[in-house]
């Protein structure tokens, strides 16, 4: 992860989220860098709250702690440590060649190694779960956990000869989990060779742009390649579709405007797990990109209801946690009134909740206007988390209305690769208060509260993004009324003269 050329248990997993975020790492210019967002610094915070709390659990005189230890001698102190056959280290160092790995902790098992009659394993204490979880049933482990234990083993093996059968970790609860590497082996042998070619700057790979890139230091660097070569990530819902798209031909965005649909449904051209529909839809994305100006189709309608609620979750995964919900309350024609419940403490959770779903259970048929999925599916976590009376949630799921899903995506195409609340509202003129707007920020502002509770400004400042986010669901909302539909025909062989550069 340096210029240097080493590769370390990190590069692996940050390959498994963005390639190109490896290469850059190792090769890119700093001063493209953007400064560490605050949620990120609250990520890593709260992974060092998690060791320490683990660390504290084991006691005093039960670990070898070599965190402080700079990288090489750290090395040759864990391998002596090792030799004497510590039982516990906290932050060794591994090191082969091009390979540098630190893991959280190496504990001595029974067995037989060239180290003598014990051997070691390595373990890292992580501030998630492992095995994804649905319907209480374990589904698969993390992939970028496990590429990051295979890398110690690897780094391990070299050391020691053997390892144990099983890899573990430690999750957010304190709990160890088990899977078995064999699972995970072969691909991530290709990812280790794939990482190596990235950070020694023998491949490059891609930007793949996305909503997701968004809190990450190379975002800015990323989104200007992506406009100056009009790389298909300018799109909507391209992702990495857009290897199969370069491949075929289709290398930009103009590339796309003016395809022949009808010529990548077919060999030689043809594109996998890609139709007509979806190829023509990219279509019209590209020219719309290209044009600048968003297209709404007719066939959309509203709900016409008494009372208008603008709904918005706020929530900490890290956590766990609901914090709080914002209500932008509509009646008539009169200003629409913002009102919340929020929980200033992890522990008034349930109490908020409950009182929220008074809220639910007192309205009478109101629409419930959001923004995603999110709102839906938290309520219903959070009413069996608190076995709460369903018939308030049955109502408002009856009578919700998801401008993302049920608009947007539906009956409009925007000139952004990202059709999110921040995106959408600023292309029609909506302005938040925050200089900085993002769920991200709002959980790290709420971690500034709680560790400060006299901080009222950060609860403000939470709440009044909270209401701006509601108020950007009243603008989309007033766009689409007032807007003109037109006809889904600008797929012509001969595309607006803007997207041919006239």
């Amino acid at each position: 992860m340096s210029s240097s050329g080493t590769i370390t248990a990190n590069d692996l997993y940050n390959l498994t989220k963005c390639a190109h975020r490896v290469y850059l790492d190792a090769n890119g210019d700093p001063k493209e860098k953007s400064e560490v967002s605050p949620f990120v610094k609250l990520l890593w915070e709260l992974g060092l709250q998690t060791e320490r709390q683990y660390i504290d659990m084991l006691g005093e005189g039960q670990i070898a702690d070599l965190q402080a230890l700079p990288l090489e001698v750290a090395a040759e102190e864990t391998l002596r440590l090792m030799r004497d056959g510590v039982p516990l280290i906290y932050q060794g160092c591994l090191k082969d060649e091009d390979l540098v790995g630190r893991p959280d902790l190496l504990v001595k098992r029974d067995g037989a190694s060239r180290l003598g009659p014990y051997l070691y394993e390595p373990i890292d204490i992580k501030a998630g779960k492992g095995w994804e979880e649905r319907d209480e049933k374990k589904t698969k482990f993390k992939v970028h956990y496990a590429y990051q234990m295979l890398f110690y083993r690897l780094l391990l093996q070299k050391i020691q000869g053997t390892l144990t059968p099983l890899a573990h970790i430690i999750n957010v609860d304190k709990e160890t989990e088990e899977f078995d590497p064999e699972d995970f082996q072969q691909d991530f042998d290709a990812a280790l060779q794939q990482a190596r070619r990235l950070v020694l700057g023998q491949d490059t790979s891609e930007p793949v742009l996305g909503s997701h890139c968004q809190l990450c230091p190379w975002f800015k660097r990323c989104e200007r390649w992506v406009t100056q070569t009009s790389d298909p990530t300018g799109l909507f819902f391209i992702g990495k579709q857009k290897f199969a798209l370069k491949a075929a031909g289709l290398r930009t965005i103009e590339d796309i405007a003016v395809m022949d649909v009808a010529a990548y449904t077919k060999p030689p051209k043809k594109i996998p797990r890609m139709g007509a529909a979806t190829l023509q839809r990219m279509k019209v994305r590209a020219q719309v990109r290209l044009s600048g100006l968003p297209l709404i189709r007719p066939g959309y309608t509203f709900p016409q209801r008494r009372r208008e609620v603008y709904f918005d979750i706020e929530d900490d995964p890290t956590q766990g946690l609901t914090y709080l919900f914002g209500l932008l309350v509509k009646e008539g024609t009169g200003r629409p009134k913002f009102q919340y419940f929020v929980a200033r403490r992890p522990e008034e959770e349930e109490a908020t909740v409950r009182a929220f779903w008074n809220f639910l259970a007192a309205a009478e048929d109101d629409v419930y206007y959001v923004y995603s999925p999110k709102e839906r599916t938290t309520l219903k976590h959070l009413m069996e988390k608190y076995q709460l009376d369903p018939g308030p949630f049955a109502a408002y799921e009856a009578r919700e209305f998801d401008l993302y899903h049920d608009l947007i995506v539906e009956y409009s195409d925007w000139p952004t690769y990202s059709y999110g609340i921040k995106q959408i509202a600023k292309l029609i003129g909506f302005k938040w208060r925050d200089p900085d707007p993002s769920g991200a920020n709002s959980i790290a502002w709420y971690n500034e509260y709680l560790a400060n509770q006299s901080n009222e400004a950060a609860l403000t400042r939470i709440l009044q993004y909270n209401e701006d986010d509601c108020w950007a669901m009243v603008a989309v909302k007033d766009y689409f009324q007032q807007a003109e539909p037109e006809a889904d025909d600008m797929i012509t062989e001969e595309p607006p003269a803007a997207v041919r550069g006239a």
